[in-house]
């Protein structure tokens, strides 16, 4: 058997194959056997038929395909093994050029390998980490939303205004019919939530209890349900105009709003734990910026199998998320202007990205020698587990009988492996504003706290 490589591009060979009639012999033997025992002829038992009755069954060229379905994987396979480090990620696109029965075979196979990656000294890799510490203006944020929380609600004889709470009768209806969904007694509606439509607002702010509003608007085509892109016809009974009144910031406030007695140490606790968040959303940014670098700087071109393994995953985690949405996929490219080919590009662009991303970490796990233990992977399945409510040997059991415990492993892998480069990189401290920390230095005096997110 002669066997020769040429490399098409980083992660495609391709094979060119000759083998003997020798060597093909085996297989066409294996071929009879197999077309024996499925075809039924009048006078001989299954398995027992003589080739030659056999090939006038069932002609000489299903004898022949027969023949070279059973010849090519095991002849290829042999032809791999002879070479170094020519692992097939997915099943070879095979070209037959020449075979007749009993003859000679020869083929071309297309194969998809993992690329050969060469990775940069990772003390070379070098991003700043942005600061993690909570700002005046993140505590002061929060704050605020802790005062939403705790607002109340006072009813005012003027006209209505945004941010006010309506008290009112909604009803909703299209050619008559009314829309459960878009009707109600006794709604409280926020002016300026925009809620369903836009025209609410416009039509409800300003007005005064008793009065009657009566409009017509279409529902958004990213509304949810099947009413998207319908008009309907809004008959709104003003009851209440309510105003939001908020707390006032103070030590009373931090006593109704927390464990603490003073809003002082209400600000202490809120900036440790928006430091706490902040710390860890930077450690997520070093790590994409690391890799973002790795990326840049090692070039390969990905395997095409895995890009549309990936594409077609995306899709229907995206396909998912516009059902829960209640869209179709028509109507979110309509909404956005988009083409099939302008989605088709980005899904494809990420596909690649995420293929590249995953062979890199993959390849340093295997250099670096990076392994699993039991324990880890447990923990994993239990962390997964929990996160859809289930039960953890139940999960493991429906991962190990579909082959996908592997694929955790593999996650675990490529972790490991980011937190590797996040080790050797080099690391430094984002520059802090000094001037902005010290206009802000009497305020932390003053507030001796911060929060949280």
């Amino acid at each position: 058997m002669e066997t020769t490589l040429e490399r098409e591009n980083d992660s495609t060979l391709k094979v060119t194959v000759s083998a003997t009639a020798d060597e093909v012999a085996p297989a066409v033997e294996r071929a009879v056997r197999k077309l024996g025992s499925e075809v039924k002829v009048p006078g001989f038992r299954k398995g027992k038929v003589p080739r030659k009755v056999l090939e006038s069954r069932v002609g000489r060229d299903a004898l022949r395909e027969a023949a070279l379905r059973e010849a090519i994987p095991e002849i290829l396979a042999k032809a791999l093994d002879e070479q170094e480090d020519v692992a097939p990620i997915a099943p070879p696109a095979v070209e037959v050029t020449s075979y007749d029965l009993d003859g000679a075979l020869a083929f071309d196979a297309t194969v998809e390998v993992r690329p050969d990656i060469e990775l940069p000294n990772f003390e070379l890799l070098s991003v700043e980490r942005p600061d993690a510490a909570a700002t005046d203006e993140e505590v002061e944020q929060q704050l605020q939303r802790l005062q939403e929380r705790f607002a109340t609600l006072e009813t005012v004889e003027r006209p209505a205004r945004a941010g006010d709470y309506v008290l009112c009768d909604i009803h909703g209806t299209i050619h008559g019919q009314e829309i459960d969904v878009l009707s109600g007694a006794d709604q409280l509606y926020e002016v300026g939530s925009a809620w369903p439509v836009p025209e609410f607002d416009t039509e409800i702010e300003g007005s005064r209890a008793g009065d009657i509003l009566k409009f017509n608007a279409v529902l958004p085509a990213e509304a949810e349900g099947e009413h998207a892109g319908d008009e309907v016809t809004f008959q709104v009974l003003v009851k209440e105009t309510r105003q939001k009144i908020l707390p006032g910031l103070d030590d009373e406030f931090a006593k109704n709003a927390s464990e603490f007695e003073t809003l002082d140490e209400l600000r202490v606790d809120l900036r440790e734990r928006i430091g706490k968040v902040k710390a860890i959303q930077v450690d997520a940014d070093v790590r994409n910026r690391l890799l973002e670098q790795l990326l840049e700087e090692v070039e390969f071109t990905p395997p095409e199998s895995l890009v549309r393994s990936e594409m077609a995953y995306r899709l229907q985690r995206f396909d998912e998320q516009l059902k829960q949405a209640g869209m179709t996929f028509d109507q979110y490219m309509e909404s956005q202007e988009f083409t099939e080919e302008q989605v088709e590009q980005d899904l494809r662009r990420q596909a690649e990205r995420n293929v590249r991303a995953q062979l890199i970490l993959e390849d340093i796990g295997r250099r670096e020698g990076l392994q699993v233990s039991e324990d880890e992977l447990r923990e994993e399945v239990r962390y997964h587990a929990e996160s859809m409510r289930a039960d953890p040997s139940e999960l493991a059991k429906q991962l190990s009988e579909g082959g996908r415990l592997m694929a955790l492993a593999g996650d675990i892998i490529r972790r490991k492996a980011l937190n590797l480069l996040v080790e050797k990189a080099d690391i430094k401290e984002e520059a802090r504003d000094e001037q902005a920390e010290e206009a802000g230095s009497p305020a932390l005096e003053e507030d001796g706290g911060t929060p949280d997110a």
